[in-house]
């Protein structure tokens, strides 16, 4: 069983070794003793040992996942080679990361909040056939995987998968909010809403988007309405121009 070492204990880092947990020995490395203590017993993770610095981290020979906040990748200091380096950082470029730490290998991964289930989407950029496969072995752990054979791909990836799941959960709260304002109590509506983003998550994997929305939308009926409303709200240029604005401030940080 390889040893994974887990730079930070913020809430991807979470997800993470929530998601190895019991398939890896890990290591939490970060500044604070008992934040990585607490990190450790709350998410009952098991075979995990922490590790304490102050300013400077041993990393000769590690698997490393740097799940730390871009400001932060030069707060430490990285002594000696690490076997690999799995960078989920957005915006920082394996570039950048060859001029602050030495490892035999570089490896970018986007992966997203709902590894923390396992069912994340990793969007994975690595030019070596031997840490493709490791990063495959690590993240499709924490879902599935997604290759992309150039590294700037991974910022427009990122855009949607990385952040997507907070513009859906932002789409979520709307349609709640939208059950109560038409008179339903709030436990009932987020039942509907649950059950609405279970059933599509199933039906996108058979039907293209445009198919649900004809399936769902009656001549002169009920969607089609809601659908107007919709579209002179510019609901549809919006998700797009808020991708636009994840990948421009991702690029900002390489």
């Amino acid at each position: 069983m390889d040893t994974i070492s887990i730079i930070g204990y913020g809430k991807m880092a979470k997800a993470i070794a929530c998601g190895l947990n019991g398939r890896f020995r890990l290591e939490i490395i970060g500044r604070d003793r008992e934040k990585i203590e607490h990190f450790i017993q709350e998410n009952s993770l098991l075979n995990t040992t922490s590790i304490n610095i102050k300013s400077t981290i041993d990393i000769k020979d590690k698997i490393i996942i740097l799940a730390i906040k871009p400001y932060a990748l030069e707060y430490f200091k990285y002594e000696n080679q690490s076997k690999v380096v799995f960078n989920i950082m957005a915006g920082v470029s394996i570039d950048k990361l060859r001029k602050v730490l030495d490892s035999r290998s570089y490896c970018r991964v986007m992966p997203n909040v709902a590894s923390l289930v396992g069912s994340g989407v990793s969007v994975i950029y690595s030019d070596d056939i031997q840490t493709k496969q490791l990063a495959k072995d690590i993240f499709n752990v924490l879902g599935s995987s997604i290759f992309v054979d150039k590294e700037e791909h991974i910022n427009s990836a990122g855009a949607i998968s990385g952040s997507g799941p907070a513009y859906l959960g932002l789409v979520a709260e709307a349609l709640i909010d939208a059950g109560v304002r038409e008179g339903l109590n709030f436990d009932l509506s987020v039942k509907l809403v649950n059950g609405l983003f279970d059933g599509f998550a199933k039906l996108l994997q058979v039907k293209a988007p445009n198919e649900i929305r004809y399936d769902t939308t009656s001549p002169g009926g009920t969607t089609i309405e809601g659908i107007l409303e919709l579209e002179n709200s510019a609901t549809r240029s919006a998700f797009i121009n808020a991708v636009n604005a994840a990948h421009k401030k991702a690029k900002t940080l390489s």
